[in-house]
């Protein structure tokens, strides 16, 4: 059984879902959400978590 692609907006929707969601999300639910998204789509997902974590690193309260 095939799944139908993602729509731009429905990808749209779950590049916001999955920027929001990097704490909280499962690893492996992220995963398979990242996965149903084109390159694009996964390039936004991508910079979000790498500023993310350069916001972590960068907070003087980061490791605490």
């Amino acid at each position: 059984m095939t799944t139908k692609p993602l729509s731009f907006d429905e990808q749209e929707q779950l590049v916001v879902i999955l920027c929001t969601s990097i704490e909280t999300m499962p690893e492996d639910e992220f995963e398979a959400n990242y996965q149903k998204l084109d390159r694009d789509h996964q390039f936004e997902v991508d910079e979000s978590i790498s500023r993310f974590a350069a916001n972590a690193v960068g907070d003087e309260n980061w490791d605490q």
